[in-house]
C-alpha cells in the first residue's frame, strides 16, 4: 500500500484509501474461510477449495487412565506424576478438566496384570447393560473383580449405554478417555484409536507429527494402530466408555518395570494428545489446527497400521494363536515359543512361509497366510497374551491409511 500511495500521490485521498484496504481485506477473509453452521457441526470451507467438518462440541472432560493393567507401571508413574503437577497442567491446558484414574488397584497393589479377568475386556453390554443386576441377583458375589471394576469404571466415565437399553449413550460424563499401557513388545510409541472417530483420527496424527520433530532420532518408532470398530457398542476396552478414546501403548517394557525412556515417551505423546485438544478448543472455527495438519499430510490421508478384525473372545484384534502345552499344568503355559526370526519383529513384514513358532520337539511352524500373505505382526510376544482371558498368541495387522477428515480408512 505504500508503494501503491507512491505511484498515485495525491490522486488517492485518505477515504479512498480506507476504503481500498477495507475491500481487500473483507475479500481475503471470505477467500481463506466461510463457516456453514448446522446443528451437530459447521464446515468449514478453506482457501483454495475444500473444507472441513468442526463438531459444535469441545472436549472439556479429559480423564488419563494407568494402571488397567496392574503390572503395567509407566502408566502409573505418569498419573501419580500428573497429580503432583496439576497447577501447571490446569494453567498449561486451561480449557481442559484434567483428572486421572488408577485403572485396576487391587491388581496394581498384587502386581498382577489383573485378579479374575481382564479388565479391558468387560466393557460390554452383557457386563454394564441394567439387565445384569436381574441376572445375578443374590450371586453378584461370584461376579469377577474385574467386572466389578468396570461397573464403577463405567459410572465415572460413561455411562456407556442408556439406561435399560442397549443403546450407546451419546452424552457420556467424559469427553476424553486416554489409557496409558506398556508392553513387553517392541511396539515403540503406539497411539491406538477405532476407525471412524475423526476427533482422535487427527489427534493422532497430530501428536505423530509433533513427536517426530521433538525426538528426530526416534521418529521411525512412533505409529498409529487403527481397530475397525467405528462403532463404541462394539468395543469392550475401558477408553470405549467415554465419548471419544486413545489407547497409548510403550514398549518394550518388562512387566513391573519402570524405564525412564519408556516414561518419557508416554509423557511426550500425552502432552501431545492434551495440547491438541487444548488448541482444538481455543481456536474459533478449528483452522487453524487443521492448516497444521494440512501441512503435514498435504493429501489428506494417514499412513497407519489396520489391525486384523477378531474372530476369538478376548481378543481385541485378530491374531496367530499359539497351541497350549498339552502335557502341562499351568493352563497359561504355551505349547511353542516365538521363532527368534520374529522375535522384536513388530510392525515388521512377515511372509506366507516364513517362520513363526517353534515347538519343543524342535519342529518350525511356518505362517500359513492365514490373514493374508504378507502381514505386519504386532504385540509380538506380549506378555500379556499368555493368558486365555486377554486373548493369546501375536496380533497382525496391514499397512493402511486413514482420511485425516473422517478418520475412516482410504479406499
Amino acid at each position: 500500500f505504500i508503494q501503491f500511495s507512491k505511484i498515485e500521490g495525491n490522486k488517492v485521498g485518505l477515504t479512498k484509501m480506507i476504503s481500498i484496504v477495507t475491500t481487500i481485506l473483507i475479500s481475503l477473509s471470505f477467500q481463506r474461510l466461510t463457516t456453514i453452521q448446522t446443528n451437530a457441526a459447521s464446515s468449514v470451507i478453506l482457501e483454495g477449495g475444500g473444507s472441513f467438518t468442526r463438531h459444535s462440541a469441545n472436549v472439556r472432560k479429559v480423564v488419563v487412565v494407568g494402571g488397567t493393567h496392574g503390572n503395567e507401571y509407566t502408566g502409573v508413574w505418569v498419573i501419580k506424576s500428573m497429580k503432583q503437577q496439576s497447577n501447571l497442567l490446569s494453567s498449561q491446558y486451561s480449557s481442559l478438566e484434567i483428572s486421572s484414574l488408577l485403572g485396576n488397584p487391587l491388581a496394581h497393589a498384587d502386581n498382577k496384570r489383573f485378579v479374575d479377568v481382564d479388565l479391558n475386556r468387560q466393557f460390554t453390554l452383557e457386563n454394564l447393560g441394567e439387565h445384569h443386576k436381574e441376572e445375578y441377583g443374590q450371586n453378584e458375589a461370584i461376579v469377577s473383580c474385574e467386572v466389578h471394576r468396570a461397573r464403577e469404571i463405567n459410572q465415572l466415565l460413561g455411562p456407556k449405554f442408556l439406561k435399560q437399553t442397549s443403546t450407546i449413550n451419546d452424552r457420556p460424563n467424559v469427553d476424553l478417555a486416554i489409557d496409558l499401557h506398556s508392553t513387553t513388545t517392541n511396539m515403540g510409541l503406539t497411539l491406538i484409536i477405532p476407525e471412524g472417530d475423526s476427533l482422535t483420527a487427527q489427534a493422532a496424527a497430530y501428536v505423530m507429527q509433533k513427536y517426530k520433530k521433538l525426538v528426530p532420532s526416534d521418529a521411525g518408532n512412533v505409529r498409529c494402530l487403527v481397530h475397525p470398530q467405528p462403532h463404541r457398542e462394539q468395543r469392550f476396552n475401558l477408553c470405549s466408555c467415554a465419548k471419544h478414546g486413545i489407547t497409548v501403548e510403550v514398549g518394550p517394557v518388562p512387566q513391573g518395570v519402570l524405564r525412564h525412556d519408556a516414561v518419557q515417551r508416554t509423557e511426550y505423546a500425552l502432552h501431545a494428545i492434551l495440547d491438541f485438544f487444548h488448541n482444538y478448543n481455543v481456536d474459533e472455527g478449528g483452522t487453524t489446527m487443521w492448516y497444521q495438519l494440512k501441512e503435514a499430510y498435504p493429501t489428506n490421508s494417514v499412513p497407519c497400521y489396520r489391525s486384523a478384525p477378531a474372530t476369538k473372545p478376548g481378543e481385541t484384534t485378530g491374531r496367530i494363536t499359539w497351541d497350549k502345552d498339552p502335557h502341562g499344568d499351568n493352563p497359561n503355559f504355551p505349547g511353542c515359543m516365538v521363532h527368534s526370526s520374529l522375535q522384536d519383529g513388530d510392525f515388521r513384514l512377515l511372509r506366507k512361509g516364513d517362520p513363526l513358532f517353534v515347538k519343543s520337539d524342535g519342529s518350525v511352524v511356518n505362517y500359513d497366510g492365514s490373514h493374508g500373505d504378507e502381514v505386519y505382526p504386532i504385540f509380538v510376544n506380549e506378555g500379556g497374551y499368555y493368558y486365555a482371558s486377554s486373548g493369546t498368541g501375536i496380533g497382525v495387522a496391514v499397512q493402511a491409511k486413514y482420511d485425516l477428515q473422517s478418520g475412516k480408512f482410504c479406499q
